[in-house]
Parts: C-alpha cells; sequence; structure tokens
C-alpha cells in the first residue's frame, strides 16, 4: 500500500465530522471554497474519541519506530561480530512459512512491525499516519475498532500470506526461504475501513492528481490480486489482498450490521 500512496497526501475530508479542526491539519485538508455553514458543535465525546483514536493512531506508529531502530542497533552489533541476537531478531521477528509450521506461530504478528529498510518504514509510516488521520475522524470509529482493524488486518495479510506460500509451495514443491514483514497488511486494512466509510474524501496522488479514496484502494487491491502469486516480486502482494479482506469484512460484519440493528 505504501509504494501507492507514499507520494499521496489527503486533499479535503468529506463527511469526516464531528472532530476537531486541529486533528485534521490544514496543510493537509482544505475545504470546499464555499460559504462557511452554521455548524452544531460536536459532543465533547465525539472530540474525545477522536483524541483516543490519535492516540491508537501515535502508538501504533512508534511500535513499528521502535521496531525499526532496534533492528538497526542489531545490525550494526553484527557488522562488528555480533550477529546472534540479529540472526534470533529475524528469527523471531519476520514471517516465513516453514518456520511457522515449525511452531513459530507469532511470526504471523510480529512481522507487522518490524522493518529493515528506511524507505520501506517511511512509506509505511507516513501512509499509515496519513490514513489514520482520515480513519481516526470518523464519528464511529472507537479506539477499540481502530486497533481492531489494524492489529487484525495485520494478522489477516499475514494468513493469506501463509496460504499463498502453501499454496505455491505444494504446486512446485521447493523450501521457501522469504521472509515476510512490514506494516503494508495492516495499512491496507485502515485504507479498506476509511475508503467504506468515507468513500468521497480524496488523496492527492503523487501529489498532483485528486482521486477519490475509494477508487485508489480499489485500484491499488486490484493491482495486487493481479500478482497475487508473482514468485519474482519483492512486494508480499498476497499480505496487502489479507489486509485488504478483513477491512472490508470487518466494515460489513463489524460495522455496518451493527449499525443497521441500531435503526430497527
Amino acid at each position: 500500500m505504501a509504494t501507492l500512496l507514499r507520494f499521496s497526501r489527503p486533499w479535503r475530508s468529506l463527511a469526516l465530522r464531528p472532530t476537531r479542526p486541529s486533528s485534521l491539519p490544514s496543510k493537509f485538508f482544505s475545504h470546499r471554497s464555499v460559504p462557511p455553514r452554521p455548524r452544531v458543535k460536536p459532543p465533547p465525546a465525539a472530540l474525545d474519541r477522536s483524541d483516543a483514536n490519535h492516540c491508537v493512531l501515535y502508538l501504533l506508529i512508534g511500535v513499528n519506530v521502535t521496531g525499526y531502530g532496534y533492528s538497526i542497533y542489531l545490525r550494526q552489533a553484527a557488522k562488528q561480530g555480533d550477529v546472534q541476537p540479529f540472526v534470533h531478531f529475524i528469527k523471531n521477528m519476520t514471517l516465513n512459512y516453514n518456520d511457522f509450521r515449525a511452531g513459530y506461530w507469532w511470526q504471523a504478528l510480529t512481522c507487522n512491525y518490524t522493518h529493515l529498510e528506511f524507505t520501506h518504514a517511511f512509506c509505511n509510516l507516513v501512509t499509515t499516519y496519513f490514513i489514520g488521520q482520515v480513519l481516526a475522524a470518523i464519528p464511529v470509529i472507537t479506539p477499540g475498532r481502530f486497533f481492531v482493524i489494524a492489529v487484525c488486518g495485520g494478522l489477516g495479510g499475514s494468513a493469506v500470506h501463509l496460504y499463498n506460500k502453501h499454496r505455491l509451495q505444494a504446486q512446485h514443491g521447493t523450501h521457501d526461504n522469504s521472509r515476510a514483514l512490514g506494516f503494508s497488511g495492516a495499512v491496507m486494512s485502515m485504507s479498506t475501513v476509511a475508503a467504506c466509510l468515507a468513500p468521497r474524501a480524496r488523496m492527492m496522488l503523487y501529489g498532483v492528481i485528486p482521486i477519490p479514496l475509494w477508487a485508489l484502494v480499489a485500484g491499488y487491491a486490484a493491482y495486487d490480486g493481479y500478482y497475487f502469486s508473482d514468485t519474482t516480486s519483492r512486494t508480499t502482494h498476497a499480505g496487502h489482498i489479507g489486509g485488504f479482506a478483513f477491512g472490508l469484512l470487518y466494515y460489513v460484519f463489524g460495522i455496518l450490521r451493527p449499525r443497521m440493528g441500531m435503526r430497527r
């Protein structure tokens, strides 16, 4: 997700109220040039929820930054001869299909908060920040929902990645040594829920092209679906599809259906 969105920025928000204006920085969001309309002051609970959502967002970013910083430290130690801690880190913090089958089940969770390259970490976390701003501003999103969307979206990405590796290994009969890592599955889940709840929210693709969030997410899901079985790509397309699938399912069964039940 970060590859396509790394030069994107939110252009304006539509139907994302109530929230405090300060929670959507003016340099990223602009309003339509129409006379202002009188608005009802948001209830304090809605403002408190937005603040709590941002706390969850910053916590997720902080965990990823910490993981990346620790990987830098261990890599430097390995260059100086202390290799074993870095090997242990890779074994426990990145996802490999054969390791997972051998009992390293926690890799499905920890791999989502691991980055080894600056560009990978930067693109994922910048995208997380911008998409998180949109998601945190939507009144129906609570801190608990925000946390579930991100964490379980990452687990969904790991699950689909493992399924794809199992399928490919059964077809070709080769031992897979690749390792998956990064926050992209969670980012895709967050983006999908945000696109479902605020489809008209616009992004500036590459800082130039305005595009609705729903079209951006749908286009990226189609791109990942096309390369789902590509064994030569360094991108874990299956993990992105897993995050997208979880976000869509969570929107339907975790947000849409409960709200419809309340209206009856």
